[in-house]
Parts: structure tokens; C-alpha cells; sequence
């Protein structure tokens, strides 16, 4: 995610970017278990090493994520880890959605 959250700006073609870009804040900034640059750098693909398996199939298939998958890791830190991930996904997304109806 190109700091797309943050950089995309509100746009005629896209009556909804001021509301992601709130949200993006909300997710990247918000005080949290893990670093603001650490969850930046999810939202970007940057995964933390530990977090790698776990954000790949968030990604790409994360009806395959089980118990073990989570096994060692604090809630927080999930929880946060995978909001940035999806965020990524979401915004992906979300601009091609613009761009075809565009």
C-alpha cells in the first residue's frame, strides 16, 4: 500500500476517500501493541518476520487461518497486524472498484 491511505485524498471520483483516510489513520496510528511503524510497514508489505505466515494468508486465503496459526502470538498483536494487512487488501481493491466505474 503506497501510503495510499494517506495520500489519495478526497476526489470527486471517490465520494468515500475522506472516510478510508480516517479509517487508514485510525488503523496505522492509533496507539497499539505494535509500532506505528511496524503496522505502516504491514499495510505497505513489510511483514515482521514472526507475523509473515500468519499476514500471507490473511492476503491470500485466510479461511485456511487455524489455532495454530496464532499459537505464541498476543491478541493484540494479531489484531492489529491483520486490521493493517486488510487495510492493504481492502484499499487494492477498493481503487480498482473506483478505476472500473470510473
Amino acid at each position: 500500500m503506497e501510503s495510499s491511505a494517506s495520500s489519495s485524498g478526497a476526489s470527486s471520483a471517490d465520494p468515500h476517500a475522506a472516510a478510508w483516510e480516517r479509517l487508514a489513520a485510525a488503523i496505522v496510528t492509533t496507539p497499539g501493541a505494535l509500532p506505528e511503524e511496524v503496522r505502516r510497514g504491514i499495510a505497505q508489505g513489510d511483514d515482521p518476520a514472526e507475523l509473515a505466515a500468519l499476514l500471507d494468508k490473511v492476503r491470500r486465503h485466510a479461511y485456511t487461518i487455524v489455532d495454530r496459526d496464532l499459537a505464541r502470538l498476543e491478541t493484540d498483536v494479531v489484531f492489529e497486524a491483520v486490521l493493517a494487512a486488510a487495510l492493504a487488501e481492502g484499499d487494492e481493491r477498493r481503487r480498482a472498484a473506483i478505476e472500473a466505474i470510473g
